[in-house]
């Protein structure tokens, strides 16, 4: 290759990386809260932060994966010669060392897993609250307030069939919204993910993950699905606990 077609190659990619930039500076700010990580020479993702759980699948080097949040696990030394405890949650479920990802940082670039957004951050608001879980005990609704009272040290003042805890939340004082949140009880209308098509379903969220299809919850609930990863679509609510 001659040195002018390099110059001109190189131009080119610096005029391709400019308009990249500007890209980047025009996205939406929706998308500055999903962070990715690139992999750097092949991993296994494992069902536990440890390379002794169990080999959930395996994603070559050079793919980018969504991270979602971090727990402290094995110390693990990755291709760079860098030791790090920190294991992410990934988007299609399952944990991978940080050693063995490029996400810009020896640090952690997400929120460790189980930590609450602040609230004057989300917006989300304190509403009415109770002593005691007044559902029916085995249901959807009494389990939904029990995980809540987990996360929060009380119950929120909601009742009625599921599929209208939605409107009774707001009524309380609760903050409600269309769109998936981590930290929030899921409402499902009659029929929407197999939910009872009388009363509906209620459960807890715990994650939010995001896909090349979508958006996705996973969470907890009682008489249902037990703990579940589902697409966040039309026909579902999320009342969000402070």
């Amino acid at each position: 290759m001659t040195y002018r077609t390099r110059t001109a190659m190189l131009a080119l990619v610096a005029s391709s990386i400019a308009l990249t930039s500007l890209s980047m500076l025009n996205a939406p700010l929706a998308d500055a809260g999903i962070k990715t990580g690139k992999v750097i020479q092949q991993v296994n993702v494992r069902n536990a932060p440890n390379t002794g759980g169990p080999v959930v699948r395996t994603i070559p080097a050079g793919t980018s994966v969504g991270i979602n949040c971090w727990v402290p696990g094995q110390a693990v030394t990755g291709p760079y010669r860098t030791t790090s405890t920190i294991w992410y949650t990934i988007d299609g479920g399952g944990y991978v060392t940080d050693s063995y990802l490029e996400t810009g940082s020896n640090s952690a670039v997400t929120p460790r897993c189980g930590t609450p957004a602040p609230s004057a951050n989300t917006g989300r608001t304190m509403g009415r609250t109770m002593a005691s879980n007044d559902a029916p005990a085995g249901q959807c609704t009494w389990g939904a307030k029990n995980y809540w009272k987990v996360a929060t040290g009380y119950y929120p003042n909601i009742h009625g069939n599921a599929k209208d805890w939605g409107n009774d939340a707001r009524a309380n004082g609760w903050t409600v919204v269309a769109d998936a949140q981590a930290r929030s009880i899921v409402v499902f209308q009659p029929g929407v993910h197999g939910a009872d098509r009388n009363y509906g379903h209620v459960g807890w969220v715990d994650s939010v993950e995001n896909r090349a299809d979508g958006r996705y919850i996973r969470g907890r609930d009682m008489n249902g699905y037990g703990n579940f990863v589902l697409k966040d679509v039309a026909g579902m609510s999320y009342i969000l606990a402070p």
